[in-house]
């Protein structure tokens, strides 16, 4: 809980402050708008359902009076076959407002145009040549100035454009122009807002990365996501021309955010769920970026006349519909995910994926001309879309954070089993080595030759235990190998190797549950030198016959017996060393060791696994 609150507090805070800006908006919107007037200190009328068009021909400068048609919205009127110049006229309100402007929203005027009231031109935007073609010149909104006679005029619009779309895609507004200029501040500032919200995240979350962009996968997707998103939403609203009025760097910040967008979104997925290079996301994403450097070589060439802007037309329906695709891809995969593999970041993902599909599905219907409309709430989309990610991206942080704990836990226990570790084979081997320098320096000062040759024979049988016990202690150490089957198997090896050779019969029986996790070293080392020790105590004082021992692991407990037919123990056990080793080693394991010693001796060895 304490991880949640420093994760989430403070970010949940800053956004819903954040949210009041939109919800604000909103409210205006729907609340404070009239029948065609937009509520402010002055009216401001939108014009609507009463235009007129009709196709021109290059090369002329006037048209028919008699030959317009009425059309409700001035994008797109049917008939164009392959024609490039269209005229559009409207009568303007007589109605009076001091300093008359017309506003074309942030969509503008596709392409370029000229303004006429009544046959006086007062704007052009871009340049229409003789035969009425234009350069292309960017996208922009338009403050159109009407002077003080125009009540009542016929206010046309002369417009080229060889793209797919043709017309005003923008709202067209009329009333003074200190009331448009408020219009837009009011309408657009939430937008404007979240737009550059969006890019900060992002230019925050690329920093982090700056020393890393060498590597593909650690290059932030969640930050060319945001960035592309933030400039995408800035880019809708007129706001950004009246605070930097440059209609060709902003269109190249549209085809920029553009082509990011499925970039980011498609590196998102593949680096949170898919981070494998060379799956189905990664040749996405891959194919994306490729796209997108081919997207703006194209209007660059555009932009210098090298090519028409059919070819761009071409590639941004193209970008649209792969985007469509990429949207259905990532939800169907996000789906099964979800529902099948029972993954919660997924499911959180898909909360903020699918308004930017709805909202996605929406525009891209708008820019291929298959649905009219002049609205977008991709903003707001894309608001709750950063958030999710955040949110997958601070679970993630959280979980790293956890296991990053859990993994120094275990660090530390492992450091503190392999201090013990070290002990025990120095105390071991400790007495071993002194055993045997004690017996050298002994047969050195023996001067019969039987007794330098049973010295050299206990020299060589120490040297032996010195041996068994270090590969014991390497065993242990073999992470790779401690297993409990290789357990049973090195115990069974043990007692074949001790008691065969002595002429005792040794019967091993096992039952090891393999799904189990493994043993540590810690644990694999004792089990066998608490084995050794009953074996040997055997050897010693039993005089048995036959020695039986089980080894047996399950989930609830593990047992390890060994029984023999002696005699059973003297005085001398009981008071040696050898059983309180034997107890102390289980002890350190968390086990218990019962001995009974009747009609022969069963130790038995209790711990949990």
């Amino acid at each position: 809980m304490k991880h949640l609150f420093t994760y989430f507090f403070l970010p949940v805070v800053f956004l819903c402050a954040l949210l009041l800006v939109p919800a604000i908006g909103i409210y205006h919107e729907f609340y404070c708008e009239g029948s065609g007037i937009v509520s402010s200190s002055a009216p401001v009328y939108e014009l609507s359902e009463h235009w007129q068009y009709q196709w021109g021909a290059p090369g002329e400068n006037t048209v028919s009076d008699v030959d317009w048609k009425p059309i409700n919205n001035p994008i797109n009127p049917p008939g164009r076959r392959n024609n490039t110049l269209l005229w559009l006229r409207y009568r303007l309100p007589t109605t009076a407002v001091t300093d008359g402007t017309l506003f074309i929203g942030g969509k503008g005027v596709l392409l370029t145009f000229e303004t006429f009231l009544d046959d006086q031109l007062i704007y052009k935007f871009g340049k229409l040549t003789a035969m009425g073609e234009g350069k292309f010149s960017g996208i922009s909104s338009h403050l159109i100035h009407l002077g003080d006679d125009y009540r009542g005029k016929m206010v046309t619009f002369k417009v080229f454009s060889d793209y797919a779309n043709i017309g005003i895609r923008g709202k067209v507004v009329y009333g003074s122009r200190s009331a448009l200029l408020e219009n837009i501040i009011k309408n657009d500032f939430s937008r404007f807002i979240i737009g550059l919200f969006l890019i900060l995240i992002g230019v925050l979350d690329l920093l982090v990365y700056r020393t890393n962009f060498g590597r593909v996968g650690s290059v932030s997707m969640f930050g060319i996501l945001a960035v592309s998103m933030g400039l995408y939403t800035t880019n809708l609203t007129a706001l950004k021309d009246l605070i930097f009025h440059a209609p060709v760097f902003w269109f190249n910040v549209y085809i920029v955010a553009m082509s990011l967008i499925p970039v980011g979104a498609t590196g998102f997925v593949w680096q949170t769920f898919r981070p494998v290079k060379g799956n189905i996301f990664h040749r996405i994403w891959q194919f994306q970026l490729g796209y997108a450097c081919i997207c703006q070589v194209i209007f660059l060439l555009i932009l210098h006349s090298f090519l028409p802007m059919t070819v761009g037309s071409w590639t941004l329906n193209i970008l649209r519909l792969l985007l469509l695709v990429q949207m259905g891809l990532i939800t169907g995969v996000c789906m099964v995910d979800f529902f099948i593999k029972k993954e919660k970041l997924v499911g959180i993902y898909l909360c903020g994926f699918v308004p930017i599909i709805l909202c996605g599905v929406h525009d891209a219907l708008v820019g291929l001309g298959k649905l009219e409309s002049s609205s977008s709430f991709v903003p707001l989309a894309l608001l709750v879309f950063i958030l999710t990610l955040e949110c997958i991206k601070r679970l993630q942080n959280i979980e790293i954070h956890n296991t990053l704990e859990i993994y120094a836990r275990q660090l530390e226990k492992r450091s503190n089993e392999k201090i013990e570790l070290l002990k025990d084979l120095h105390d071991g081997l400790g007495g071993l080595v002194t055993n045997i320098k004690f017996l050298s320096q002994m047969g050195l000062n023996n001067p019969s030759e039987e007794g330098m040759r049973q010295s050299l024979i206990s020299v060589s049988e120490l040297s032996n235990d010195c041996m068994v016990e270090i590969g014991s202690f390497m065993q242990s150490l073999d992470e790779n190998e401690a297993d409990w089957l290789v357990l049973a198997q090195t115990l069974s090896h043990i007692g074949e190797k001790m008691l065969t050779p002595l002429g005792l019969s040794f019967v091993f029986r096992k039952n090891v549950d393999e799904t189990m996790p493994e043993p540590d070293g810690f644990l694999f080392l004792n089990i066998l030198k608490i084995f050794k020790e009953a074996l040997a105590n055997i050897i010693k004082h039993a005089e048995a016959e036959h020695v039986d021992a089980e080894f047996h692991v399950t989930e609830e407990k593990a047992v390890m017996v060994i029984q023999d037919d002696g005699q059973g123990f003297g005085d001398d056990i009981v008071k040696g060393h050898g059983l309180a080793n034997m107890r102390t080693r289980a002890a350190k394991i968390g086990g218990s060791l019962l001995i009974e010693s009747k009609a022969g001796t069963c130790v038995t060895l209790l711990f949990k696994p």
